[in-house]
């Protein structure tokens, strides 16, 4: 986006679970966002998505379930949770891989869960409603 360049870490930040970064082509560095390991998620693996200048990513742990999160987040630094995984049962989490955007529909996957607990595949569909993307 423009000569901004985006990105995660897993650890460091202000509360040391990771963060979200914005890095200019001529070196200057912003963090954007610091992951607290609650409800917002922390530890983030994979790189991050844009779709319509909204920047999507995943956690790999931290969440409502602490199961891993699905996030969006402006270039401003809003960040809003999309999906919290829960490995309860036959659920999901611990995403590790960044997202696919196929028309709207977020695509990942997790390491977590699933039938056998060896993972699964998941979508998490998008709208396009007044300017933004929602779930």
């Amino acid at each position: 986006m423009g000569g901004t360049l985006y990105g995660t870490t897993y650890s460091g930040g202000a509360h040391n679970y990771g963060t979200v970064f914005s890095i200019t082509t001529g070196g200057v560095e912003n963090v954007l966002y610091s992951f607290r390991n609650g409800t917002d998620g922390a530890n983030p693996l994979a790189g991050l998505i844009d779709v319509k200048g909204t920047l999507y990513g995943t956690t790999s742990v931290g969440g409502i379930f602490n199961g891993g999160t699905v996030f969006r987040i402006t270039t401003g630094g809003m960040e809003n949770v999309l999906h919290s995984f829960d490995l309860t049962g036959f659920g999901a989490g611990d995403p590790e891989a960044g997202l696919v955007n196929i028309k709207g529909t977020l695509y990942g996957t997790t390491e977590g869960g699933g039938a056998h607990f060896d993972g699964t595949v998941f979508t998490l569909t998008l709208k396009f409603l007044r300017g933004s993307w929602s779930r």
